[in-house]
């Protein structure tokens, strides 16, 4: 008898053909998820990562060296890599169907820490600014390091945003805070619009923490104004404390008083203020709209540091003035009115004629 095949019917059923290709390989080692049990068999041993924690743990490690971008003997394609690396270990968190596991948030906080947390360059421009253009980016020192920054800020916001904040607690603590507010100080536009986010996302979940960064806020203002007139992100941080005074209930606080009063009022005092004014008004106007009797209490104090020879303040001032007007209590306004009349007639003898322009106009 010759050789018979198999009948289909007698015939195991044959195996499915495996995908080899380039998308499927991309697939299978894109699919580790971080929030599973760490602990499987490995030569008859229990091992505490399985090999997806083995592959994220092995691409955190990498992204601990820190390229500067200005250093001529950096290769640009280790610094490629190192950026798909971040970008692997962001998609990893993202993808984590399950809460990210204790035992990764060490290295990777490690990683954050080590990527973020470093000298920043001397300021481009050393001296105090009084006549600021306003294009920012004349202004802005664009850091070669961003390619790298950008992918580790998000990371540290997804985590953020994604961990219980009990359990970040042991990583992000005072120091881990005030680290993250001196990087405020960068000339980068991009780095500090990712802080403030960051930054922001920490005060909304990290309720225990809201006292501690309010003050710490607050001495980098009162250093700004009192000291030194020079810091890069009083914009970002009065944006922040424009959201966060949003947020305070009725009656206020007396410590929110106090924190109108003596740190947002001598904001208006500086150099730079046309750098950050738009979010200063409205960090004040918020104190006016929810307790109106504070109206009489700033325009005193704007009235105070009114500008003698800087006529584009004066004029940032004048429209300030107008809408806090529309806003205090009648009686407040009826006490204000010579000030705020006599003021205005000072703007109208004015030599500038911006300055007559709009006193005329209010």
């Amino acid at each position: 008898m010759g050789f018979q095949r198999d009948s289909p019917k007698n015939s195991p059923k044959a195996s499915p053909k495996k995908k080899t290709t380039l998308q499927h390989l991309f697939d299978l080692d894109s699919k580790p998820y971080i929030g599973s049990n760490l602990s499987s068999p490995t030569n008859g041993r229990q091992s505490s990562f399985g090999t997806e924690y083995e592959e994220i743990l092995s691409a955190i490690s990498d992204c601990n060296f820190i390229f500067t971008f200005t250093d001529p003997l950096e290769s640009p394609s280790q610094q490629e890599l190192k950026r798909l690396k971040l970008i692997q270990v962001l998609y990893l968190i993202k993808s984590s169907k399950k809460p990210l596991h204790e035992r990764l948030l060490s290295p990777l906080m490690s990683m954050v820490s080590a990527n973020l947390f470093r000298p920043l360059p001397p300021p481009s421009n050393t001296s105090i600014i009084s006549d600021l253009p306003d294009d920012e980016e004349l202004l802005s020192t664009f850091a070669p390091i961003w390619p790298h920054l950008q992918i580790v800020y998000d990371i540290l916001l997804r985590l953020v945003l994604s961990v219980d904040p009990k359990t970040l607690r042991d990583y992000i603590d005072r120091h881990f805070i005030l680290n993250l507010l001196f990087l405020f100080q960068s000339e980068d536009p991009r780095e500090r619009e990712s802080l403030k986010n960051v930054f922001h996302r920490i005060y909304s979940r990290f309720t225990f923490y809201r006292s501690l960064m309010r003050k710490a806020m607050n001495d980098v203002f009162l250093h700004y104004v009192f000291e030194t007139e020079r810091h890069c992100g009083i914009g970002e941080l009065l944006e922040i404390c424009g959201s966060i005074i949003n947020g305070f209930a009725v009656p206020l606080k007396e410590e929110h008083k106090l924190f109108l009063m003596r740190v947002l009022l001598p904001l208006h005092k500086t150099k730079g203020l046309q750098v950050y004014h738009r979010q200063l008004a409205y960090c004040v106007s918020q104190f006016v709209q929810k307790e109106p009797a504070l109206g009489g209490v700033v325009v005193r104090g704007i009235l105070r540091y009114w500008p003698v020879t800087n006529c584009q303040k004066e004029v940032l001032l004048i429209g300030e003035l107008e809408e806090l007007v529309e806003n205090i209590d009648p009686d407040q306004y009826r006490k204000l009115a010579l000030l705020i009349c006599t003021q205005i007639t000072r703007c109208l003898s004015s030599c500038n004629s911006q300055t007559e322009q709009h006193g005329v106009g209010r």
